[in-house]
């Protein structure tokens, strides 16, 4: 029991070493600030777009013109000798703009600059110039709107076929990949400070005398675990308060049941947190073997996960059924980033997540054992790094 008390207390240590509540209120209310900055001004630039335009128009007789109420145009006839007046009165800004009809199939519109509402008079004048043709042939509205009704499909989606996904959910597939692959970011920065600063300074090799190696680091991969795992879920929470500041605004983005549903977030939370503990071991074990970050070779090894992870996660997007990805879905190193798009994408069998957790699991066993050897032996040689030939013959004999 003492054992798993040192574990814990270590953990606790490297955990609160580096997490601070208020760090992550202030990420929280940086979040605030941007979603009002942002959602605030598309609002206000929206309003702006609103604003009532008055606009004078020549020779409307030539083709009647119907704006809706609720339409911010605002039409007022003007005489034909009137135009050389308004032209100038445009161009000092004094009004909006001035129409001037030509024929039914043309007309100017004078600005003194490109205007927001040019496409809905467009619109308006693509209306007017429909319903004089339709007069013009003698067909009814019936008719017209039989003749352009759309051709009906109705897509059938067979259930072995599996769901399908929308840009929402695929969106969603890829913020959440996203946020996995942050907290594997945070845990390799945090973790490589940690144990190559230690390294360096020597202190290791004091605590290590008070406490087992496989204690000191399985308590550094669980607490930076932790940490990563903390700072995801702040990360998840500013993702929400930036949602709902949009729906505050009346900009709600959508949000897919998928990702809502308690069963996928209980599995996204188990394969995030695995997931780092996965890394966190690899990390642990790669920077006890370097001597040196600033001229050690290995460094470039740290783009694993990240060439596991973005590959995985493309092909997840991609073909989220294929044959290659519910292999990914399954192996340890790209369980996180493959299974956590599949869940979001597609159905994915209750076996598949059992067998990935599984491997996960007993890959996480392994590592930290080799991990806890690797460790110790590479943490008390110092000016020499140990080659890969050593390294094995130490996976082996853990």
């Amino acid at each position: 029991m003492r054992r798993y008390r040192i574990v814990y207390e270590i953990s606790k240590w490297e955990f609160f070493r580096w997490f601070k509540l208020k760090d992550q209120i202030l990420t929280l209310v940086i979040s605030c600030g941007i979603g009002f900055l942002i959602w605030g001004g598309i609002a206000l630039l929206g309003q702006a777009d609103r604003d009532p335009v008055t606009l004078f128009v020549v020779n409307d007789q030539m083709l009647p013109l119907t704006i809706p109420e609720t339409s911010r145009l605002t039409l007022q006839r003007a005489s034909a000798d009137s135009q050389h007046v308004l032209r100038e009165a445009v161009a000092r800004r004094e009004i909006e703009g001035l129409l001037i009809i030509k024929s039914e199939d043309a007309a100017d519109l004078v600005v003194h600059r490109r205007p927001e509402w040019q496409d809905e008079l467009a619109e308006y004048l693509t209306q007017a110039r429909t319903q004089s043709k339709i007069q013009l042939l003698e067909i009814s509205r019936e008719e017209l709107a039989e003749a352009i009704r759309p051709f009906s499909v109705d897509v059938v989606v067979e259930s072995m076929a599996g769901k399908q996904a929308g840009t929402a959910e695929k969106i969603a597939a890829g913020v959440v990949i996203a946020l996995m692959l942050l907290g594997v970011f945070v845990s390799f920065a945090y973790q490589f400070v940690t144990i190559t600063g230690e390294k360096q300074l020597r202190v290791t090799e004091q605590i290590i005398s008070a406490v087992s190696p496989q204690q000191w680091i399985d308590g550094k991969i669980l607490g930076l675990s932790a940490f990563a795992f903390a700072s995801t879920i702040t990360y998840v929470l500013s993702i929400l308060v930036f949602i709902g500041i949009s729906g505050f605004f009346g900009e709600l983005m959508e949000i897919p049941g998928e990702v809502t549903s308690l069963p996928i977030v209980v599995a996204l939370a188990f394969l995030g947190l695995t997931g780092y503990l996965f890394w966190n071991t690899f990390f642990a074990t790669l920077a006890a073997t370097i001597n040196d970050p600033n001229t050690s070779a290995r460094g470039s090894l740290v783009f694993v996960p990240v060439l596991a992870t973005v590959g995985a996660a493309v092909l997840a997007l991609k073909s989220p059924d294929s044959v290659l990805t519910q292999v990914l879905a399954i192996f340890p190193a790209t369980a996180p980033a493959a299974l956590a798009g599949r869940l979001v994408l597609t159905d994915v069998p209750l076996w598949e997540v059992f067998a990935a957790f599984v491997l996960m699991l007993g890959a996480i066993w392994f590592m930290r054992t080799a991990a806890g050897k690797i460790f110790h032996l590479g943490m008390l040689m110092y000016g020499k790094e140990p080659s890969w030939r050593e390294l094995l013959r130490w996976i082996r004999e853990a």
